[in-house]
C-alpha cells in the first residue's frame, strides 16, 4: 500500500499514526510548499526509506505511483488535488471542507462520478469515544425524541499561519471547524438541517486579517428539531485545553451531554438517576478507510455525507455574508 501526502497542514498526524496498523503500508511521497517540510517525514517509521519529498503536489502525482493520497493542504486548493487524484483513480482521504466554494465542490462530485476510486473526509470527530457516546445514547432512544442539539467549539487562537488570515485561501470559521460541528449533530441525531442562518465575524482579533474569531448558526432540522452551533477563537492562552468542544443533546425524555475538555460524558433521563456514559471504543479511523479502498466498498465516512456537510457550511457561510437564510 503505496501513500503519498498532499500538504502537511492539518490532521495527517491521524493518518501517519493510523499507517502502523496496516501491514506493507508506507508514505512514498509526500509534498508541501514549505521548503523543508515535506523532509521532516522522513525520521517516521512509517517512511519508505526512498521516500520522495516535493514542493508541489502536481510534480508529486505526476512523477510517484502511489495507491492512497491523503490530502491535508491549504483550503482553497483542495478541489483540485482531489479532482487530479481521482482522475488517476486514486483513493483520497481528504482535508475539510473538501472544497472551499460551490464551485470547487461541483467540480469534486463530477470528478466522483467518473471515478471508481474510494473519496472520503478526515472529520476525526466521529472516532472520538466520547461523542460515539453520545450517538449511542441517542440512537438507542434513552434521550427519547430529539428537540434541541447544541455544539460549541471553541479554541485558542495562537500564531495562525498565513494562509488561514487570508480569505484568497481560508474557507472561513463555519466550513473549517463548523463543519465538525454540523457533522457531529447530523451524526449523533440522525436529523438532517432543513435550513439554517449564520451570523459570523471578527470581533476582537483584527491581526489575524480576514479571518473569523466567532460565529453563530442557527438550524432547522428535520422532524421540527432545532440545532446550534457556537465557534470561536477565543479560549485563553492559559486555558489547561487548547479547544473547549461540548455536545448537547436534548430530548423529550432527557439530555445527554459530552465535555471534549473534561473527557467525560452525562446522561440525565425521567427515568434514571444522573450518571456517566463510558466512552465508546472507536476503530481507526485510517485503517477503516483503506479496507474500504482494498474491498471496494464505500469509505466508513461516505462520500455523499463528506459532500453534503461541506455544501452545507459553504452555504451557511453564504448566509453570513448575504442575511438570506439557507434551504437545503
Amino acid at each position: 500500500m503505496r501513500i503519498a501526502i498532499a500538504g502537511l497542514k492539518g490532521h495527517q498526524g491521524v493518518v501517519v499514526e493510523g499507517i502502523a496498523r496496516v501491514p506493507g503500508a508506507q508514505i512514498v511521497a509526500a509534498s508541501d510548499d514549505e521548503p523543508g517540510k515535506a523532509e521532516a517525514l522522513a525520521g517516521l517509521s512509517c517512511a519508505a526509506p526512498d521516500l520522495r519529498t516535493y514542493q508541489d503536489w502536481r510534480q508529486m502525482l505526476d512523477e510517484v505511483e502511489i495507491d492512497i493520497l491523503v490530502e491535508a493542504g491549504v483550503d482553497s486548493e483542495r478541489a483540485d488535488v482531489i479532482c487530479a487524484a481521482l482522475d488517476r483513480r486514486l483513493h483520497v482521504l481528504a482535508e475539510k471542507p473538501l472544497a472551499w466554494n460551490l464551485e470547487g465542490l461541483k467540480r469534486v462530485r463530477d470528478a466522483l462520478e467518473g471515478s471508481r476510486a474510494c473519496l472520503s473526509m478526515l472529520l476525526t470527530m466521529r472516532y472520538d469515544p466520547l461523542y460515539r457516546a453520545v450517538r449511542r445514547a441517542v440512537q438507542s432512544g434513552r434521550v427519547g425524541r430529539v428537540c434541541l442539539a447544541s455544539m460549541q467549539k471553541s479554541y485558542r487562537l495562537g500564531q495562525r499561519p498565513a494562509w488561514q488570515r487570508d480569505r484568497r485561501t481560508f474557507s472561513g470559521i463555519i466550513p473549517f471547524i463548523g463543519i465538525h460541528a454540523l457533522d457531529l449533530i447530523v451524526w449523533t441525531t440522525g436529523l438532517k438541517p432543513v435550513s439554517g442562518f449564520a451570523y459570523q465575524g471578527n470581533t476582537g482579533h483584527p491581526e489575524i486579517g480576514h479571518m473569523e474569531d466567532n460565529a453563530v448558526v442557527a438550524l432547522e432540522l428535520e422532524g421540527g428539531a432545532h440545532g446550534d452551533l457556537r465557534l470561536d477563537y477565543c479560549r485563553p492562552a492559559l486555558a489547561p485545553t487548547h479547544g473547549d468542544d461540548r455536545l448537547r443533546v436534548a430530548g423529550s425524555e432527557g439530555v445527554v451531554e459530552a465535555f471534549g475538555a473534561e473527557g467525560r460524558v452525562t446522561l440525565l433521563t425521567n427515568d434514571e438517576e444522573p450518571q456517566e456514559l463510558a466512552p465508546q471504543t472507536a476503530p481507526d479511523l485510517f485503517v477503516e478507510f483503506v479496507e474500504a479502498a482494498n474491498s471496494g466498498g464505500e469509505a466508513p465516512i461516505p462520500a455523499g455525507e463528506c459532500l453534503a456537510v461541506t455544501e452545507w457550511t459553504l452555504r451557511l457561510r453564504e448566509c453570513a455574508k448575504s442575511g438570506e437564510v439557507a434551504r437545503f
